[in-house]
């Protein structure tokens, strides 16, 4: 059982499985541990135990999120759309953001390095209207982040996207407003730094791929406080 355990935690932290991904069947699981299924049963009720999964009657086993009991609820006494409150959130992803396109170079496998590959061209491909694009961005981000196969910056990642994304955007677009010009001027950046992030991670450089990350947040920042 403790070895079981020890296996899948494992593939846990090192984000084999992420936040919110169900876990294989307890068949192909005993079948890869060759071990019955009560053996099974006690390896992940000690996971549970721990907060790592939490399953789910009649539906399986989900890796859980180490910080989502902590935004489940509202903040007591905390704006979520106030000004201050987004830019904190900007000022952490500034570092998450960072640190996830470093990590990402530096350990990302090369089928999740496709993956970025081909969400990136299809975010430059994509039409639509600003929130749909403003979607695509994240789900962007969001894929650097998960190869960067750190537990902890994927779940907070997870949940700060999650979170404030409908605030943040609507305070971008705000900026904006309804001027096409303007409009038209911050898409020209923004893709400027999505393209130079994306270089820089599929070349695997790490210092460049988290200069560009941060250039990129430094950028939303400056719209938010403008």
């Amino acid at each position: 059982v403790e070895i079981i355990s020890k296996a899948i935690e494992d593939d846990i932290r090192q984000c084999r499985w992420l936040p919110g991904d169900k876990l294989p069947g307890q068949l192909t699981l005993m079948e890869r541990f060759a071990v019955s299924r009560t053996c099974l049963r006690e390896a992940i009720t000690g996971l549970e135990v721990k907060g790592l999964v939490t399953t789910r009657h009649g539906s399986g086993c989900y890796v859980n999120n180490l910080f989502e009991p902590n935004f489940s609820k509202p903040i007591s006494g905390v704006e979520l759309d106030s000004a201050a409150m987004q830019l904190s959130v900007m000022e952490m992803r500034l570092v998450l953001d960072g640190e996830a396109a470093q990590c990402a170079c530096e350990r990302a496998t090369d089928d999740e390095l496709a993956a970025i590959d081909s969400e990136y061209k299809a975010m430059v491909l994509r039409r639509g209207n600003y929130l749909q694009r403003a979607k695509a961005d994240l789900k962007f981000h969001m894929l650097i982040a998960e190869s960067s196969h750190s537990l902890i910056l994927v779940s907070l990642s997870q949940l700060l996207y999650a979170q404030f994304f409908n605030a943040i955007f609507g305070t971008l677009h705000s900026v904006s407003g309804s001027n096409s010009t303007i409009l038209n001027e911050v898409s020209v950046v923004l893709s400027g730094q999505h393209r130079a992030i994306y270089e820089a991670v599929m070349a695997r450089d790490g210092k460049s791929a988290k200069a560009a990350a941060q250039e990129h947040i430094r950028y939303s920042i400056s719209l938010l406080e403008g």
